[in-house]
């Protein structure tokens, strides 16, 4: 044995001591946090005295649950209680919401933004929503990227996994240790991926939740000042959906943004691994994604249109029954209930529902071509392998199969959940039109309206000060 060899032997028992003795520890550590006593939290019957059966009652009843499961019902529990004792949940019970996010805060940065950058075209809404969010959006995109590193990461040491499995025992120079590595770096891409995917959604909550806030203000302010011209165009029900509706839309789009790039290049990387796993054969799963993109995309063009109808008439209903309730007095009085109903059940039956059963369909259409489309890329590479080549990469292997399958694995959910994607951002784009078409709208001459200081809590503010009473008011 040269003096090189003995070294490389050398290193590699110190390693294997290393990875035994970090195995052993770890081993030890949640041995010791099983067997210490664990605390009872589990009510008793209320009819449970001091005698023998109640003695094995208690042991019955007493929990035992794993170190995990105490790691989190530790704040949990306490949590439920609160909220039982209480009947109800404070503020102060929860965790504290970020400034940027909570109170006016969002609400006056961004308007103020808006009032000296903004209210003139389309762009400069998107632009300051780009702005404010751009951060939080890229610090979870960087955990994106990092979980999907790790998962793509998978196969590979899937497919060194396997060739350990297939060597050790019958070729010299593979140790145990390798195998050993090869686990334990399988299962830190496992958890990496899962810390990262969780980090990325807690980030991305950030913009979802500063988007539902400060996109309800600006409509509610912009209700508040609109000209009796673009009251016209704007009515009641109309506004109540842009709240109700299109801002949680358009706020909800901010939790696939990822996805738009994420979906592309995982799909573009399988394919390569794909190439050099099964080789030519590839090429037809590349067909097959062709193809499917195809059909996707005119079915999403159906799904657009179909979209457009049923949000007009849910426009159109919500803007009836607005006048329905606001006048319902008069209907009344002359017994119109039956004509107002009739009116409101015709465009909800026959216009808004008929839209969404075509919707559902047309939905329901393109994620049964993406479902298909996995199981049909695996089944037609296979068999091209088998059947034109089988040879460039060895005989179909259970190596090549569970590596190639596990690569389809990770195909599955882009091309399953593109629809949903697609789905999203066109409805968020109508929902995004919608609003700019309401806050660009026409305002009413803010200098023709005097505005004076009041502050209700001010220490000389008496009954003279008050600017509207209302005194033996009733509803």
């Amino acid at each position: 044995m040269t003096h090189r060899e003995a070294r490389h032997a050398s290193i590699r028992e110190a390693n294997s001591v290393l990875v035994q003795s970090a195995y052993i520890a770890a081993a030890l550590v949640c041995f010791i946090l099983e067997i210490t006593t664990k605390p009872l939290h589990v009510e008793l019957p209320c009819d449970c005295d001091d005698s023998l059966n109640c003695m094995e009652t208690r042991e019955r009843y007493k929990p035992k649950p794993h170190i995990f499961s105490r790691l989190v019902y530790m704040w949990v529990t306490p949590a439920i209680d609160n909220g039982r004792l209480q009947n109800r949940y404070r503020e102060d019970d929860l965790f504290r919401v970020p400034r940027n996010i909570s109170g006016q805060q969002a609400n006056i940065e961004f308007l103020a933004d808006w009032d000296t950058f903004g209210a003139t075209n389309q762009q400069s809404l998107l632009s300051l929503l780009v702005k404010h969010t751009s951060r939080d959006i890229l610090v979870s995109g960087v955990y994106m990227a990092l979980s999907a590193t790790a998962q793509l990461l998978q196969p590979l040491m899937l497919k060194k996994t396997i060739e350990f499995f297939r060597e050790y025992g019958h070729k010299d120079g593979v140790a145990f240790d390798e195998g050993l590595m090869l686990a334990m770096g399988m299962g830190f891409l496992g958890l990496v991926r899962a810390i990262s995917y969780q980090a990325h959604w807690h980030v991305l909550m950030k913009p979802y939740l500063w988007l539902e806030k400060v996109l309800a203000a600006l409509v509610f302010r912009k209700t508040l000042r609109l000209s009796n011209e673009s009251r016209v165009t704007h009515s009641t029900g109309e506004i109540a959906s842009y709240l109700g509706v299109d801002v949680g839309v358009l706020a909800t789009s901010i939790n696939y943004v990822h996805f738009v790039w994420e979906y592309p290049l995982r799909i573009v990387v399988v394919l390569y691994m794909l190439y050099q796993t099964v080789g030519y054969s590839s090429l037809v799963g590349v067909g097959l994604l062709l193809l499917n993109t195809g059909i996707s995309a005119r079915i999403a063009r159906y799904v657009q249109r179909h979209t457009k109808s049923y949000v007009n008439s849910r426009d159109q209903r919500m803007q009836e029954l607005t006048e329905t309730i606001l006048n319902i007095k008069g209907i009344k009085l002359y017994a119109w209930q039956a004509a107002f109903i009739s009116r409101i059940d015709r465009i909800r039956n026959s216009l808004e529902l008929a839209a969404l059963k075509h919707v559902g369909l047309w939905k329901s259409l393109l994620t049964l071509t993406s479902s298909l489309v996995t199981v049909c890329i695996g089944l037609m590479t296979f068999a091209v392998y088998v059947i034109f080549d089988g040879t460039s990469h060895g005989q179909l292997s259970s190596q090549l199969i569970f590596v190639s399958l596990s690569l389809f694995m990770l195909l599955e959910e882009p091309l399953s959940q593109t629809p949903t994607v697609v789905s999203v951002f066109i409805n968020a784009t109508r929902s995004y039109y919608r609003i700019c078409k309401l806050v660009t709208s026409y305002e009413i001459d803010q200098n023709a309206i005097i505005r004076e200081p009041y502050d209700r809590d001010a220490p000389g503010t008496g009954s003279s000060d008050v600017l509207v009473k209302v005194e033996d008011g009733s509803f």
